[in-house]
């Protein structure tokens, strides 16, 4: 089974439903309040439990091969969608909410354990595997001033179409049929080791950027899986119109859904060297609360690989122009 094969799912939205949906996302913009992004060295791992989790978000329609196994899930493209919070809250206080669930049904086969220092990018590089990439472009008066690796991590995750089913019933998701074919199926995922680059400026933390290979998902053969898709959109907040048609033209085999972090003050794709990504702009809170500022994420993949990058005391157009500039 050949890439073409999967491409040849792939359908455009039509004219209407993207103008409906972009009225959606931008109505539906999530205020400053709540939580914020941890550290950028972890998005690889939350991307691919987002992957697979609270909905299965990441695998296509189509089934497997006559092997166990198929590695289906390699990220090209990011799409932002905004997080209801109440309905996020409604499954913590019901202890349905993610944590809980990936805790009742997550076996961790690999620890990469804390990340390693080490002395420059090429060292990271021999010790994660792959050519670590550098920003040709620097903002004025920023310099490389950590380096670091985390190792290997590989989990096996086991849908439970009960555990799901109390969460659809949890928000009033009556109107879709949870596939039974995903009960007690185990969902693989290993995610290379993930080297982060840290740039300061004035004696502080100013940019991360974090890079992997893509995180590899693999499935159980004779899963459809588009309607989790579906699910998984419904779950984070979406109508039910927006949410059927989004997950029947998305192109699940190489799209990620990016969950907005209630912080976001404004979100929206971008093309960095040719690849699909997407910008977030959210709002910083100091220490105890002291003050605010604006940061700036972007994520993206190219050539097999995945990158983030997060800002704390860089433009968004320094954020770009490093992007751009990775070799």
């Amino acid at each position: 089974m050949d890439d073409s094969q999967f491409h040849s799912l792939r359908r455009d939205p039509s004219a209407a439903f993207a103008a409906r949906l972009q009225a959606s996302l931008r109505a539906r913009e999530v205020s400053s309040a709540g939580r914020t992004f941890r550290h950028m060295r972890g998005f690889a791992i939350a991307a691919a439990i987002v992957a697979v989790v609270g909905g299965l978000l990441s695998v296509p329609s189509v089934r497997a091969s006559a092997q166990s196994f198929l590695a289906l899930f390699r990220v090209v493209n990011f799409v932002a969608v905004p997080v209801d919070e109440n309905r996020l809250a409604t499954l913590q206080e019901q202890n349905l909410d993610l944590p809980h669930l990936i805790g009742e049904q997550l076996q961790v086969l690999q620890d990469p354990g804390p990340p390693t220092g080490v002395a420059s990018p090429e060292q990271a590089g021999d010790a994660a595997g792959f050519a670590v990439r550098v920003p040709a472009y620097i903002p004025t008066g920023a310099y490389l001033s950590a380096v670091q690796v985390t190792g290997t991590r590989h989990l096996q995750i086991t849908p439970s179409a009960d555990r799901l089913r109390q969460v659809m019933e949890a928000l009033a998701i009556s109107d879709l049929e949870i596939p039974q074919e995903i009960d007690g199926k185990l969902v693989d995922v290993r995610v290379s080791p993930v080297v982060m680059l840290r740039y300061d400026r004035s004696g502080a933390p100013a940019v991360q950027i974090v890079q992997t290979k893509s995180p590899a998902v693999s499935l159980p053969e004779g899963v459809d899986l588009r309607v989790l898709g579906e699910i998984g959109l419904r779950i984070l907040g979406l109508p039910p119109v927006e949410a059927h048609e989004f997950a029947g033209t998305i192109d699940w085999q190489s799209t990620l859904i990016v969950p907005l972090p209630p912080t976001a003050t404004s979100f929206k794709q971008v093309v960095i060297n040719g690849n699909k990504g997407v910008a977030i702009e959210r709002t910083l809170t100091g220490p105890n609360g002291s003050g605010t500022a604006r940061g700036n994420m972007l994520l993206w993949s190219s050539d097999g690989m995945v990158f983030g990058i997060e800002s704390t005391r860089a433009s968004s157009n320094d954020v770009l122009q490093m992007a751009e500039s990775l070799r």
